[in-house]
């Protein structure tokens, strides 16, 4: 029988779980996600000024490697939000241990999932983000056991009938992490400003930096709880 899935509670939810989470995840999202983010606007290729001009070194610097990396934190908030759902208690180093285990599984179905999400990207993007919500639960469906074909074989069963409501759900979650990069990129800018007028310019764009860190850490596990409430209200 198919279960509606209600929008309301899945934000009350992820938001509750999140919060809950927030301080035994921090140090795994801040060493995965936060730091690499930092040492990329730092270190890495200047980000192009048009899309025309990105090029297969900058894709992967840029998005690929940091993706990859992040990967190993979201599993683990989604390993710790399972059990958290579920009343089981498990350390963070034993998640964080599981996840880096996990991490070909995880990395397979991610790319599982990019070859249907990509093709409706570049036809119209409205279908490719249809696929990406009916594709929500396969990260927690895979570390809870399934393999990664059978993973994204079971997500897009398990959101039959709930599609549009799966995109309104990620759609509330994208715009949520815009209004708040938004946010930290005017602040950073800001920042960069000011130390630039004081002559320490170089620590206004390590500050700005680290803006940019925390808002992609904080996205990634409000992200990854979410998959993981998605999963757990289609649960049969």
């Amino acid at each position: 029988m198919l279960r509606p899935l209600d929008l309301a509670r899945l934000w009350r939810d992820t938001l509750a779980d999140t919060r809950a989470l927030l301080p035994l995840v921090w140090p795994v999202a801040g060493a995965f996600v936060l730091l690499p983010t930092v040492f990329i606007d730092l270190y890495g290729p200047p980000l192009p000024k048009t899309p025309a001009e990105l090029t297969l070194r900058q894709v992967l610097i840029l998005l690929v490697i940091p993706g990859l990396i992040a990967l190993v934190a979201q599993a683990t908030v989604i390993r710790l939000a399972l059990d958290r759902q579920r009343g089981v208690g498990r350390s963070v180093g034993e998640a964080l241990r599981g996840s880096l285990a996990a991490w070909p599984l995880v990395i397979a179905v991610q790319a599982l999932s990019a070859l249907g999400i990509a093709p409706g990207v570049m036809l119209l993007i409205l279908p490719g983000v249809y696929v990406a919500g009916r594709l929500m639960p396969a990260l927690p469906l895979a570390l809870d056991g399934a393999g990664p074909v059978a993973a994204v074989e079971r997500a897009w069963a398990l959101t039959a009938g709930n599609g549009w409501r799966a995109v309104g759900f990620l759609l509330l979650l994208v715009g949520w992490s815009f209004l708040i990069s938004a946010a930290a990129g005017i602040g950073g800018a800001i920042v960069v400003k000011l130390f630039a007028a004081a002559g320490a310019k170089g620590i206004g764009v390590l500050v700005a930096s680290t803006f940019d860190g925390i808002v992609a850490a904080l996205f990634a596990i409000v992200s990854a709880v979410a998959t993981t409430t998605v999963y757990r209200q289609l649960q049969p």
